[in-house]
């Protein structure tokens, strides 16, 4: 998986909350360092979302070097968030994506992992984890 941990939390009782937040932190050295990633579904509101699980997430997980750069990249409403990778340790395929529904948000984070993997990974690619928001 790029090096990187993932992790990720539901948050609330359910689809009536529907707010989320996705946070990722990353070096320069994808390959290298990996990548930390934390997503929050269902809080009861964005500041929820952004101040609960999806900013403690990717500190907890991942390498010091990733855990120092996490920052919340994208809050969303009633929305899917996906996240793609090459699972081979030392690889720079990862990608993810936020979409109305399912196939866009996995649509995403593939486009995003094809282009990072290189020639050699492409093909190894994966969704790794894809959570909704609400009901989408």
């Amino acid at each position: 998986m790029a090096g990187g941990h993932c992790a990720s939390v539901a948050l609330g009782p359910g689809p009536a909350c529907a707010a989320g937040a996705l946070a990722i932190g990353q070096t320069e050295d994808l390959g290298k360092d990996g990548y930390s990633i934390g997503i929050a579904v269902n809080a009861g509101t964005e500041a929820v979302a952004q101040k609960g699980r999806a900013s403690l997430v990717p500190r907890n997980n991942g390498s010091p070097q990733t855990r120092a750069q996490c920052k919340i990249v994208e809050s969303f409403h009633n929305q899917c968030v996906a996240e793609a990778n090459d699972p081979a340790p030392g690889t720079p395929g990862a990608g993810w994506g936020v979409g109305p529904d399912k196939k866009a948000a996995e649509a995403k984070a593939m486009d995003m992992c094809l282009v990072t993997a290189g020639e050699t990974r492409r093909l190894f690619c994966k969704v790794a984890q894809l959570l909704c928001d609400g009901a989408p």
